[in-house]
């Protein structure tokens, strides 16, 4: 695995570098709020764009989120700006001298997907995971692949918090069934990001009700709003 390329900014964290360093095809990362996620998915997207060929795509649930000050695509330019990769905006696209590509997309309603139907990936990323349906989720599956001949591993990785109409879904998959499926889940709190105030930050979500409160400061996949009549996880998962 190759943990580092010059197109990434910044010195990671002991669970940042876990991260960049697994060799599991999908992983996630997360739990509490400012736990460094938007920078462990786009140094992750980046760690093959010096490879000829290779392509990654990042989504969120709609542009507008993609596009926020601070999001993905601000910081992406932040990193790529001063270097000799290109923005083509009508693509969403970032293209390297490599011929290498960072591509971000957005999966707002449930045909969204099927706009990436002839594209192939080497690397998706879903930011903010629990915000996504689970079956838009595992049709880009389909879009990872790379020729015979090629090196690249074929990877998704994904950065969340708990919480969002998918939580019981990427708590499924990641933390139930996770270390039997070779999928990884990294934990990471706000203790973890020593470049954040984290006094003034955790001011700020002491001040949110107790249930995201607890997702948030904490990264707790147990505590939910109630309401919902079955939980995934009160079933085994049988093979179609």
């Amino acid at each position: 695995m190759q943990p580092w390329t010059a197109y990434i900014r910044g010195q990671p964290t002991p669970k940042q570098m876990e991260f960049l360093s697994l060799q599991s095809e999908e992983a996630l990362y997360g739990g509490a709020a400012g736990g460094g996620k938007s920078w462990s998915l786009l140094a992750a997207a980046l760690q093959y764009v010096d490879q000829p060929k290779y392509a990654a795509i990042i989504f969120r649930r709609t542009y507008a989120d993609l596009s926020l000050p601070g999001a993905l695509m601000d910081k992406a330019a932040e990193w790529l700006g001063p270097t000799n990769a290109a923005w083509r905006g009508s693509e969403y696209s970032w293209h390297f001298p490599t011929g290498a590509t960072l591509t971000f997309g957005y999966l707002d309603g449930p045909l969204d997907k099927y706009r990436y139907q002839s594209s192939e990936f080497q690397f998706i990323g879903f930011d903010e995971l629990t915000q996504l349906r689970e079956t838009d989720y595992l049709y880009l599956f389909s879009r990872l692949r790379r020729l015979a001949d090629s090196e690249i591993p074929l990877r998704v990785r994904a950065a969340s918090n708990p919480g969002g109409i998918g939580h019981d879904w990427v708590k499924q998959r990641f933390l139930v069934e996770g270390e039997q499926t070779d999928r990884a889940f990294i934990p990471a709190k706000l203790a973890d990001n020593p470049y954040l105030d984290q006094a003034s930050y955790i001011r700020s979500l002491e001040r949110l009700d107790p249930i995201t409160r607890q997702q948030l400061l904490d990264g707790n996949w147990d505590a939910r709003q109630g309401g919902a009549m079955f939980r995934r996880e009160w079933f085994g998962v049988v093979d179609a």
